[in-house]
């Protein structure tokens, strides 16, 4: 399911397959897993947190499954426990919270837009400029953390994709354990002084918040900081690569968003849908038998969905592989749907239309290197995330 062929044929016709197909068997390593891709089942699915939990059993094989590599986090919390901390991480990501930040965005943008400029016309999308945009703008912007802070958090970053990759028996890996326990002590720092003198930031959000007078343990704080982190720079680092991919591989479209910016939604939004963070998403587990599009699932059963087949679902998206920045697609799948649907879902629209425009105004003649360029893809286990995007200014 998460091997690399699937992963670099996913976006060459492999997912568009599977969205017209009902839920399938497969395996992830031994274990057995059903894949849903049409959108009426993804959505179900999502929706139907009574059926497909996000906890995971404890069976001798499922720690695979576990992309945090055993850190609390809300992505895999249930029913009150959920409900709770998303009551608390709300007030950091409301619409005025999002917006205090967009000058601190606009300079780091900025910033990153000259530093392309100075690159002789050629420059690598991923490595110049998307990828470090989206950690300093979660990292320096949302978490205002010094450069010697940040670069731990890159590194547990980084190391995070390793906790997926040992067998079931191994202990978890020693590089991601060592990069976790310095970004614990960073944590225990920062939240101490963010609880004597809080700031207009996102952990000084987060360490305040209180729900009926009782607020996040210290364990809580770590596993959503973490999240936060972990979910937001390679997913939306990905999606504003593959949004300049998208333009790039249309230049008609690309000079009508230039010609009119106020397309800028949707070509976010078509992006979002024609290229997201990844093929599968964070895996459910069934809480009983049941069914799924009309296939059995049974009790404790691992479920997958694939966000990229249900957004290319042409009872969903009429001519789903075209892409058209007119379109204007409603209930798109990249930031999933239902109870857990991503909490950054309004920050990371705004980067996109912010980062997509500066560097569309500022090159005129902004273009692929390579007209007939074919990604290679990395990432976690299910993510399109680009190795590299060469594109050419004048």
């Amino acid at each position: 399911l998460v091997d690399d062929s699937t992963r670099q044929q996913a976006l060459r016709g492999t997912v568009a397959e599977w969205a017209k197909r009902p839920p399938f068997y497969t395996r992830r390593t031994s274990v057995w897993v059903t894949v849903c891709s049409r959108a009426a089942d993804v959505r179900e699915m999502f929706t139907s947190p009574d059926r497909f939990s996000v906890e995971a059993p404890a069976y001798e094989g499922y720690k695979v499954f576990d992309i945090f590599g055993g850190l609390e986090n809300v992505l895999q919390m249930e029913g009150e426990r959920h409900d709770r901390i998303r009551r608390l991480m709300n007030p950091a990501f409301t619409p005025q919270a999002v917006m205090r930040m967009s000058a601190d965005i606009d300079r780091i943008i900025a910033e990153k837009v000259d530093h392309v400029a100075g690159l002789d016309g050629r420059f690598d999308a991923v490595k110049d400029f998307c990828h470090d945009i989206i950690v300093r703008v979660m990292l320096d912007a949302s978490f205002k953390l010094t450069p010697a802070q940040q670069q731990a958090f890159i590194k547990m970053h980084d190391s995070i994709s390793l906790a997926t990759q040992f067998k079931p028996g191994e202990a978890w890996p020693a590089e991601f354990m060592q990069a976790v326990q310095e970004v614990t002590e960073i944590i225990s720092q920062v939240v101490a002084e963010r609880r004597a003198n809080p700031g207009d930031d996102m952990i000084s959000n987060l360490v305040t918040a209180t729900d009926e007078g009782r607020g996040m343990t210290e364990s809580e704080l770590f596993g959503q900081i973490n999240s936060i982190c972990s979910a937001g720079i390679g997913t939306t680092a990905s999606t504003l690569a593959g949004a300049l991919l998208m333009l790039g591989r249309h230049p008609d479209q690309l000079q009508a968003l230039r010609d009119n910016p106020e397309l800028v939604d949707g070509a976010v939004e078509e992006s979002l849908r024609c290229h997201g963070p990844g093929f599968i998403t964070f895996t459910r587990f069934a809480t009983r038998d049941t069914e799924l599009g009309g296939v059995p699932v049974f009790k404790d059963m691992p479920v997958v969905a694939s966000i990229q087949a249900a957004d290319f679902d042409p009872d969903e998206f009429p001519e789903p592989l075209a892409f058209d920045i007119r379109r204007n697609p409603k209930g798109i799948f990249a930031f999933g749907a239902g109870p857990h649907h991503c909490i950054g879902n309004r920050m990371a629209r705004m980067v996109l239309r912010k980062a997509l425009m500066a560097l569309i105004n500022r090159f005129p003649n902004l273009r692929l290197a390579d007209p007939d360029f074919e990604p290679v893809y990395g990432g976690f286990p299910g993510e399109l995330s680009m190795t590299s995007l060469p594109m050419r200014f004048d």
